[in-house]
């Protein structure tokens, strides 16, 4: 991001943003506030363009793939519900063995370009994701504050490869 005597030149952070932060990010920016019940999942990254450390209460980050399969970051895991690459790209599921595991799991920190699935050996990690992703979809919100309703109802977290 360039942003001349905001954000130094050649910085760079580590912290866990999505595309969804913009809205509380350009909010805090403008300060003007978001209206009520709007970007609930949203945190600002303000603080980290200035190389300071974001203050959230989310626990991770919800993803859902252009194919409706959802995928969870926190720290430095990412869980992928899905088996197949859940995008345009490949393998999609259906190029898959019948018992390829039925979701992956990466070490981002130690594995940035998603060669090694943990999903089977690392399995109280995945259920820990799991179980936070569920929350979070089931509140509404991945942030602090009251509860949200979703603008769907039956959201399933497991989508079929077919």
């Amino acid at each position: 991001m360039r942003w001349p005597g905001h954000v130094a030149a050649g910085s760079s952070s580590d912290q866990l943003i999505c595309l969804t932060d913009l809205f509380a990010t350009t909010s805090d920016i403008t300060g003007v506030a978001s209206p009520a019940g709007s970007a609930e999942d949203s945190v600002s990254f303000l603080p980290a363009l200035s190389g300071a450390e974001i203050v959230t209460t989310r626990a991770g980050v919800i993803h859902h793939s252009v194919t409706g399969h959802f995928a969870y970051r926190q720290g430095k895991w990412k869980l992928l519900l899905a088996k197949g690459s859940a995008g345009w790209t490949g393998p999609k599921e259906n190029e898959l063995p019948e018992d390829a595991p039925k979701a992956q799991l990466y070490d981002m920190e130690n594995d940035p370009g998603e060669t090694t699935n943990l999903y089977e050996s690392h399995p109280e990690v995945a259920q820990r994701l799991l179980t936070q992703l569920e929350a979070d979809i089931f509140n509404g919100r991945s942030t602090e504050g009251p509860p949200a309703q979703n603008d769907i109802d039956g959201i399933k977290l497991w989508k079929s490869g077919k």
